[in-house]
């Protein structure tokens, strides 16, 4: 019988070498370089606007809603599993000890992201408020007992069955966070501040005051995890074939109208089963969406031609790298070895849709730097379409090639 100190080490054990073993995966390629060059280049752009900086910019109030946010988001790691609603729900009193563990490794996993936030905001605050980077030590000791406050208020919240109490605490949660922030960093009513510690110190009794009524909700700890480890493995799974994934389908019967001028027959076979596949499930077409738009934001907003060239040519790179997995996506269905249709015809209708998709994006990269000049959406369009070609007839060809033959 293993001991709970005992059931910890190896939870937590295997929750590292989980991760490990697909970060391998996910840092591998020209992707950690395309990362690099992109963040050097945010980095860049970003130092250059600081400088246009005024002391009536609303940096106060914008560290505020950042990190509040950040700290609002704040999951418990529980590294449950199904079978532990049979097998551990007697020891339920046992685990006391587990629990609390899993929250302090919560707060170290994510105390990460608060540091890297808090780093990425501080030359914005130093600029406007004319302070020095010394209180960053400040803020991150005030933000780490934050996180805890939020962990353990979502911990106790985790008691309810009801899913939108745990909404309506993660919204709270933020409106708190953010104001208990804003007069920290403004630095104008610490009597304000004074107030927001005691609706945190009050909240916080409340909370836990219902919680002592309640008990541990198994069902709903095993649920978040499984979340939670889903996401993950749709992320990784971007990057290599990650086993028994179900990702989610939709039919959305409203774009049926772009699979009209697929001919039919045989030869076509693949074209109609890529596009299909990559319209209706919605980690393919939510990558798309979700990398389009943030791409066309940042051109948009930006006034920089260098820049939205960059960023036009790195979302394109991210969208048609992270595409990949799709060529394999239906490798497992073993009818698929009955199409008499030859492997090639695969790889030419995969590359036909990834075409189309990266086509699709420059077009509209290109139409976000229209908002300011003709000449620099021309620009846009040109270096797009050329690195769509290099893309798909160069580098996409050796991909599928190392496919092949994994």
């Amino acid at each position: 019988m293993k001991t709970v100190q005992q059931l910890w080490k190896e939870r937590l054990n295997g929750y590292m070498s989980e991760t490990r073993k697909y970060l391998r995966y996910i840092l591998n390629d020209h992707l950690l370089f395309v990362l690099i060059f992109g963040v050097g280049a945010g980095v860049y752009y970003y130092s250059q606007w600081v400088k246009t900086l005024d002391p009536q910019f609303p940096a106060p109030f914008i560290m505020a809603l950042l990190l509040g946010a950040v700290l609002a988001w704040s999951p418990i790691y529980t590294y449950l599993k199904r079978a532990d609603i049979v097998f551990l729900l007697p020891m339920e009193e046992r685990l006391k000890g587990y629990f609390q563990k899993a929250i302090l490794s919560s707060f170290i996993f994510q105390s990460y992201w608060l540091i890297l936030f808090l780093a990425a905001l501080m030359p914005m605050y130093v600029r406007v408020k004319g302070v020095s980077y010394a209180s960053f030590f400040l803020w991150l000791a005030v933000l780490f007992i934050l996180k805890f406050w939020n962990l353990y208020v979502r911990w106790n919240v985790q008691k309810f069955q009801e899913q939108n109490i745990r909404l309506a605490d993660l919204f709270v949660r933020f409106v708190f966070n953010t104001g208990f922030l804003y007069p920290l960093f403004s630095q104008t009513n610490w009597l304000l501040l004074v107030i927001w510690t005691l609706i945190l110190i009050m909240y916080d009794g409340v909370i836990q005051n219902k919680g002592k009524k309640r008990i541990l909700k198994w069902e709903t700890l095993v649920e978040l995890e499984e979340k939670r480890w889903m996401a993950f493995y749709r992320f990784a799974n971007l990057f290599t074939t990650v086993p028994n994934l179900e990702g989610a389908v939709k039919r959305r019967k409203w774009l049926d109208f772009l699979f009209n001028k697929i001919p039919y027959g045989p030869y076509h076979v693949y074209t109609y089963l890529f596009s299909r596949t990559f319209i209706r499930v919605n980690e393919y077409i939510g990558l798309f969406f979700r990398l389009t738009l943030i791409g066309f934001l940042l051109i948009s907003f930006s006034q920089s031609l260098l820049f939205k060239v960059i960023m036009a040519l790195l979302f394109i790179y991210l969208t048609g790298f992270q595409l990949f997995p799709l060529i394999r996506h239906h490798d497992e269905k073993i009818w698929m070895m009955l199409y008499p249709v030859s492997k090639e015809r695969k790889k030419t209708a995969f590359m036909l849709l990834l075409r189309q998709c990266l086509g699709l994006q420059a077009f509209l990269f290109a139409g976000a730097a229209i908002f300011r000049s003709w000449f620099e959406s021309g620009i846009v369009l040109g270096a797009a379409i050329l690195f769509v070609f290099l893309f798909t007839e160069v580098y996409t060809s050796r991909k599928l090639a190392k496919i092949e033959n994994l």
